[in-house]
């Protein structure tokens, strides 16, 4: 079995610091993007959840804002027209929509009316009133917004209650959002859909989660650096180590080659070398004269 010599255990010393190294650094952004992961998860999910019960709320509101509008206005399921549902749609926009804020401005609440058409809706970056929510949306994705709003679109023109995720703007990101229906009018087919959508980056600055996550990476940015600042002193202390061996193995080549020329020069100079020398110079004159 070959003995191993001190320049392999330096070198399995070196590949086994560069494993445990890369790994710990690894390990610790692995963690980081894991914190991120599950903060995103959690933050949708109390979105959602948040989202739905101001929807349900808002939508038993519609209710009664409904039937005490018919009464003040001396109306019934009957003798209501087009113009005074849209009218009543728009006065419940104002007092009960405009003002819902789920934790940042950012947001929207909105409704969707009887004839699937979005009720007056303040926002700037939306210019398709008078469509109905099955033309606009398509027309955004269109014009490079809209994305992933199959699942809400189906909800609203089945009055389903949900929760879900689309976007509108890409500048904005995802969306979290909830919908509930508001069934006014089974005869006359006045169902309004409440809605209320809020960009996820936003809710994660607001709830101090993006906060987390940056510290989170601050502290493994540092971490990092030192971890590689040691790395790199070792590599370099290895260098150094290894040239110190180089020098002392040719030290010692120059050493025993001085030793050895020594060892030469005191044979050559013995009485007994030099009586060798003095017969062998005797032995070839003979020869010589023969």
């Amino acid at each position: 079995m070959k003995k191993r010599t001190a320049s392999d255990n330096s070198q399995f010393s070196f590949y086994l610091l560069l494993f445990l190294t890369l790994g710990l650094v690894v390990l610790g952004w692995l963690n980081v993007y894991w914190q991120y992961v599950s903060l995103r998860e959690a933050t949708k999910k109390a979105t959602k959840a948040a989202a739905l019960e101001i929807v349900r709320s808002t939508s038993r509101a519609a209710n009664s804002f409904w039937n005490d509008q018919l009464t003040i206005l001396g109306l019934s399921e009957d003798t209501i027209t087009t113009d005074q549902i849209r009218a009543i749609e728009s006065q419940f926009f104002a007092e009960y929509i405009a003002p819902i804020q789920l934790l940042v401005p950012e947001g929207n609440a909105w409704v969707i009316g009887y004839n699937n058409e979005m009720v007056f809706d303040t926002s700037v970056d939306f210019p398709y009133f008078g469509m109905t929510i099955d033309e606009f949306l398509p027309v955004q994705a269109q014009n490079g917004g809209a994305t992933q709003y199959e699942q809400m679109l189906q909800d609203v023109l089945l009055r389903h209650e949900s929760t879900g995720e689309y976007i509108w703007l890409t500048e904005k990101g995802l969306e979290i959002g909830a919908w509930a229906p508001a069934i006014l009018d089974e005869t006359n087919n006045i169902k309004w859909m409440i809605g209320l959508t809020t960009p996820l980056s936003a809710v994660l600055e607001v709830s101090g989660s993006n906060a987390s996550v940056r510290q989170s990476v601050a502290q493994m940015t540092g971490v990092t650096v030192v971890v590689l600042l040691v790395f790199y002193a070792f590599v370099v202390g290895q260098r150094r180590v290894r040239a110190l061996q180089k020098q002392v193995a040719q030290l010692r080549i120059e050493i025993d080659h001085a030793k050895r020329q020594q060892e030469v020069d005191l044979i050559v100079e013995s009485e007994y070398f030099q009586a060798l020398k003095a017969k062998a110079a005797q032995m070839r004159e003979r020869a010589n004269s023969a």
